[in-house]
């Protein structure tokens, strides 16, 4: 084995992860800069699950000191810790987990302070977390950030309830990685390479073996050119009866001269391959409506030296699919395995990814133009470039993701799902901690607290809903079960919470895969999960 093909330590590190997001999708997390606030269980459960793969750098600032409790939730802490500041220790823990990671703390001054004093550079990250933080504080912080542009992930639990919420002005998705694609194939709009090569191939004149081992996509569009020819149409089938005319034709090529009497008895692959790929492979070739809506985009249409560079590259496969395009995106340059000996995948491979190549110059000559005419910086040209064939192979499920701001979020909404009630009631833990400043059922002395604590939560609830009383049975039972918490934090909870936002985090950091849109509420009593756009 050559040096070369030995794998570093690096890649037997994060082998797991290279197979997700690749490794350019490593370098953008390993570049990635996070600011955690709040170094709780909740918090460092998100860290570690960030600083594992390999985060670039991390930032926490907390001025708590660490507690009893803490000691009790929190893996990243000792009884011996009581009284440190906790920034300090759990900054200290997390990046022995990975020397690659940097990380620093943030004791003096507290979040409220900076956030007055707003001398604290956020606009360095690429995303701030925030770990059960107090309503009034992340108001201001969601303002602060909105106005900045920083994407904002706010975790909670509270008792076996979770939540995520994501906001985020703008963000660009360029590798879904959906789970289920139907090939760039276009037979119903043929390349011309691939055309030609099909049209050599004389089906009377194959050999046996090249009969066994023809492609079925060559299969599938032989058998469309004749069934166009018997229809004189330029479409695709489209009635049944028009596929069943189809698939006899398909089933007369089956039928081949070279075989003997022995091989009628066989199943013959590749042909049963072609008729059971007839759906996902005999489709129309189209632009798909989100693609359309991000041409149609202002940010697409009104360019300047302002906008982000990924609005360019949009703006120039727009220019691509309007000109050489003919109407189509650019080709993706993938083919599908599939039953056939090498040389002729080989040869289809090829095809496909030489006409791949040749529209990614094409849009990458446009994307060029459109950076020299507003006069973007040449290093950003150059870093972008790179980038321009992930775009192209990505061009049908490129996204963009503009969810509401949280201090605009409406909690008077129809509670049809059992855990959106969760969820507004929660509100009604922070309105109630907005007045006595402490959540109800925390620091209870004894069962009279409790009661009073509820008393005045369900006062809560009624004002929030202009003095009508919606209280059903089960949000009663909700808004007790609440108050039974005391805004406890469990660790479980916390390191399940913990995880799902690290991997929100990441998709941000590497633009691949598509984040929640925009809360995401996790209960742990039923073992469910429901994602809600607020």
């Amino acid at each position: 084995m050559s040096k070369s093909s030995i794998p570093g330590t690096k890649q037997i590190q994060y082998d797991r992860q290279l197979r997700l997001w690749g490794d350019h999708g490593q370098k953008a997390l390993e570049s990635g800069r996070v600011c955690l606030i709040g170094a709780n269980a909740l918090g460092t459960e998100i860290l570690k699950s960030l600083v594992l793969p390999g985060l670039g750098s991390f930032t926490i600032i907390d001025h708590q000191l660490v507690t009893i409790d803490d000691c009790g939730s929190n893996f990243f802490v000792h009884p011996s810790m009581i009284d440190q500041s906790r920034a300090r220790v759990t900054c200290e823990l997390l990046t022995q987990l990975n020397p690659d990671v940097h990380g620093i703390y943030i004791d003096k001054p507290s979040i409220d302070d900076l956030l007055q004093q707003n001398t604290f550079d956020f606009s360095q990250f690429n995303v701030v977390i925030t770990a059960n933080l107090s309503i009034n504080t992340l108001n201001i912080l969601a303002h602060h950030l909105w106005i900045l542009k920083i994407p904002l992930l706010v975790a909670r639990t509270y008792g076996f309830i979770g939540t995520i919420r994501l906001q985020v002005f703008e963000h660009y998705v360029i590798e879904v990685h959906p789970d289920d694609t139907i090939p760039d194939l276009r037979l119903d709009r043929p390349l011309i390479t691939f055309a030609n090569y099909c049209n050599s191939i004389d089906f009377k004149s194959l050999t046996r073996e090249e009969h066994l081992h023809l492609p079925s996509i060559i299969i599938l569009f032989k058998t469309l050119q004749l069934w166009q020819e018997q229809y004189n149409s330029k479409s695709l089938p489209q009635t049944r009866s028009e596929k069943d005319e189809f698939r006899k034709i398909l089933e007369q090529l089956l039928h081949h001269s070279a075989y003997d009497i022995h091989d009628k008895e066989k199943l013959l692959e590749n042909f049963e391959e072609a008729k059971r790929t007839i759906p996902s492979r005999l489709v129309k070739t189209n632009i798909p409506s989100t693609i359309k809506d991000l041409f149609q985009d202002r940010s697409c249409l009104e360019l300047s030296d302002q906008t982000n560079i990924f609005w360019f590259v949009i703006h120039a496969i727009k220019l691509f699919t309007e000109n050489e395009g003919q109407g189509l995106l650019p080709v993706r340059g993938e083919v599908p395995d599939m039953i056939t000996n090498t040389n002729s995948y080989i040869k289809i491979l090829k095809i496909y990814q030489e006409q791949a190549t040749k529209d990614c110059e094409i849009v990458n000559k446009y994307f060029f133009d459109l950076l020299q005419k507003y006069n973007r910086l040449p290093d950003e040209c150059i870093i972008a470039c790179d980038l321009v064939e992930t775009y192209c192979k990505n061009a049908a499920f490129l996204r963009v993701l503009r969810t509401t701001a949280i201090n605009s979020e409406n909690y008077l909404i129809d509670e049809t799902e059992s855990n959106l009630s969760w969820y507004t009631c929660l509100h009604l833990c922070d309105l109630f901690y907005e007045k006595f400043r402490r959540y109800p059922g925390e620091f209870l002395s004894d069962e009279t607290q409790f009661e009073t604590d509820l008393i005045d939560l369900k006062q809560i609830n009624r004002k929030s809903v202009s003095g009508k009383d919606l209280t059903s049975d089960n949000k009663q039972q909700i808004l007790e079960e609440l108050c039974r918490y005391g805004a406890s934090e469990l660790h479980s909870i916390a390191a399940f919470i913990g995880g799902c936002c690290a991997q929100e985090a990441i998709k941000l950091i590497t633009h691949q895969y598509v984040p929640i849109d925009n809360t995401l509420i996790y209960n742990g009593i039923e073992q469910s999960i429901n994602v809600f756009k607020l």
